[in-house]
């Protein structure tokens, strides 16, 4: 992979932003935010301010979007996504699920993106056709699985201690359709690791464009399929998440389509 794209020149600040993550452990400051199950990190301040920097210095003109920051630039033909520190409760806890989202979104579209791996040190890159590679080689799905024996990773969002009720049926009917369900904590790395022949598949409602768009990409660009509740590729303004190897993809999709709880619908609105 010799082709120059502009994710490249933040390579460095992604690294210097694990590195300092990865020294942040011990001892590490917790806060809480809106929800009192959704933490923030000094690591995540820490590594935003990194990220961020960086993309100043490098694209000024561009418009950044991050998750702890107000939007810069907000007028900008284009814009970099950041999540600092993907799976912060894993972080917070000591386990070490934990990854960088770095990507760049032009007309509402991830075209490039870097998903870092922070503790197993391996960065998953996608480029709109161009290809998804891992540390610099190729990536592409191998795995080929039926749905009676496949494994779906799933996430719930911040606000189930108010509507967990919503999400059950979905669960449920997945649950009772394939191999096992897993939920790891780092929405990034359980589609990235579709895309590296680990899951079979991920579902999750109200995700944010920083935790799984660029990861979508890579996925896509690995032979997998991601769609939304619109039964398109995801936006920023997409409410859920479906990523697959094609070989279940349509059949996770009618079953998570047909089983989504009635006043969740009302949600998407």
């Amino acid at each position: 992979m010799n082709q120059a794209f502009d994710i490249h020149l933040l390579k460095n600040a992604v690294y210097e932003s694990a590195s300092i993550i990865k020294g942040l452990r011990e001892g590490v400051q917790i806060f809480s935010k809106e929800h009192e199950v959704d933490l923030v990190t000094e690591a995540d301040l820490r590594s935003e301010e990194i990220l961020i920097n960086a993309i100043k210095k490098e694209y000024p003109n561009d418009g950044i979007i991050s998750e702890e920051s107000e939007t810069i630039n907000p007028k900008s033909e284009r814009f970099w996504v950041i999540d600092p520190l993907d799976g912060t409760v894993n972080y917070a806890n000591d386990i070490p699920q934990v990854a960088i989202t770095l990507m760049l979104l032009e007309d509402n579209s991830p075209t490039q993106a870097y998903v870092l791996d922070i503790y197993n040190d391996i960065l998953y890159e996608g480029y709109r056709d161009k290809g998804a590679f891992k540390n610099g080689q190729k990536l592409e799905i191998l795995k080929s699985t039926s749905m009676q024996k496949a494994i779906v990773a799933t996430g719930f969002p911040y606000d189930r201690v108010h509507h967990s009720e919503q999400y059950i049926q979905t669960f449920e009917a997945v649950l009772k359709s394939c191999g096992g369900i897993r939920r790891f904590g780092s929405a990034a790395l359980d589609v990235c690791w579709i895309a590296d022949n680990k899951f079979d598949a991920y579902f999750e409602f109200f995700m944010k464009p920083w935790d799984t768009l660029g990861a979508s990409l890579i996925l896509k660009e690995a032979g997998g399929k991601v769609v939304d509740e619109k039964d398109e590729f995801p936006t920023t303004g997409s409410h859920l998440l479906v990523a697959s190897n094609t070989s279940i993809h349509d059949e996770l999709k009618d079953i998570i389509f047909s089983n989504i709880n009635e006043d969740l619908k009302k949600r998407f609105n």
